[in-house]
């Protein structure tokens, strides 16, 4: 059934209808056409409950004078939202929660504000009350713990840094709960990697690696060197050895500073082998190789020190066709439409398509660059 409000749009305020229809919000404005509100398209919430206001590719509208059928559809779109965005983002990883988590987050010491949140696997989907749609990654925190004198999660960051949840109400000792599972299992992970990959190092240095190094993460072989000594002794005469790409990952480091060559990598699926990033940056220039599969292209960009950190959220989104990179947006379509969205919204894929500056593919005989 289609219900009142005030349509607010460029300027202009109309009386209009509206109804949910799925994953979509249809408005029918008096004497003109239906606007089709897609969530997936949607990039920021908000409202008061008797107004609500969504940002659109081409501006913001409001749907005001909702009157008591405001409360109701503000707290729906809260529910459906984060999950469709996620989905058609490619951040979720093809899953959604039903286990919705709201309240107050603040990162690294700024102000507290509403967040709604679900977790799929190792990540943290979360929906600011300000913004779009983000990921956050429990590989990026050293340690979780939960703050019985402020009833807050704090977890902090490799870099001293802390994300605070708080007034999760009720659901406070499920989040918890979540949130170290997540953290947990990528240790887990981590240490059966090693075992298998790595099994000439120590097991003291091993031990290091394993509670540092977690699935997803992208560090420099100088900090990997430093939190276990013999590292690159041992990758390379075992994890590195027994790669596709072994003779191409050794002539891309070969004469460069440990500090310019970096590994990342993603927790295997059972029986398979994982992905293994390699970055190396020289000067302005970088090129990316992924060792543990064959049939993958060299990519190279253009930048300095952000890459890494750009770089370590590719390792963490393996729903990326690499075609997401080069392609020019107005050829993502039909199957691979899928990747237009992110590519216009996702700040990671924005930022590393701005950065792309061509591909070597691989063939039998040598690799072919293509700008």
């Amino acid at each position: 059934m289609a219900r009142t409000c005030r349509l607010v749009r460029a300027g202009r305020s109309v009386d209009a209808q509206w109804r949910r229809d799925g994953d979509a919000l249809i408005i029918s404005p008096a004497g003109a056409p239906a606007l089709v509100v897609r969530l997936g398209e949607v990039s920021r919430l908000a409202g008061d409950g008797f107004t609500v206001r969504l940002r659109l590719p081409d501006g913001e509208i409001a749907l005001e004078r909702l009157g008591g059928d405001g409360p109701t559809l503000l707290e729906a779109l809260w529910r459906d939202w984060p999950a469709v965005r996620a989905e058609v983002l490619r951040l979720a990883g093809g899953g959604r929660s039903t286990a919705v988590y709201s309240g107050n987050l603040a990162a690294s010491g700024g102000v507290p504000g509403p967040f709604h949140a679900f977790f799929v696997g190792e990540r943290l989907i979360v929906a600011p009350g300000d913004g779009d749609i983000v990921a956050l990654f429990a590989a990026d925190f050293s340690s979780v713990a939960f703050d019985e004198e402020a009833y807050a999660l704090r977890a902090t960051g490799w870099d001293g840094g802390q994300t605070v949840f708080s007034k999760l109400g009720g659901s406070s000792a499920a989040f918890s709960g979540a949130l170290l599972t997540a953290r947990e299992t990528l240790s887990r992970q981590a240490a059966e990697v090693f075992a298998r990959f790595l099994p000439t190092l120590g097991a003291g240095p091993r031990a290091e690696l394993t509670a540092q190094w977690l699935p997803g993460r992208l560090l420099s072989f100088e900090d990997l060197e430093r939190i276990a000594p013999g590292f690159e002794v041992s990758f390379g005469s075992s994890w590195l050895a027994a790669t596709p790409r072994a003779e191409a990952g050794r002539a891309m480091m070969a004469g460069l500073a440990t500090g310019d060559r970096y590994l990342g990598y993603a927790a295997p699926a059972a029986g398979e082998a994982p992905f293994l990033w390699l970055l190396v940056i020289e000067g302005e220039k970088a090129g990316l190789e992924v060792l543990s599969h064959g049939d993958y292209a060299t990519y190279l960009f253009r930048g300095g020190e952000e890459l890494p950190g750009l770089v370590q959220g590719l390792v963490r989104l393996p729903e990326f066709s690499r075609e997401a990179l080069y392609l020019p947006i107005e050829q993502l379509t039909d199957e691979r439409g899928i990747y237009a969205i992110p590519a216009r919204d996702l700040p990671l894929l924005r930022d590393l398509r701005a950065r792309f500056a061509g591909r070597k593919v691989h063939s039998a005989s040598s690799p072919v660059e293509k700008q």
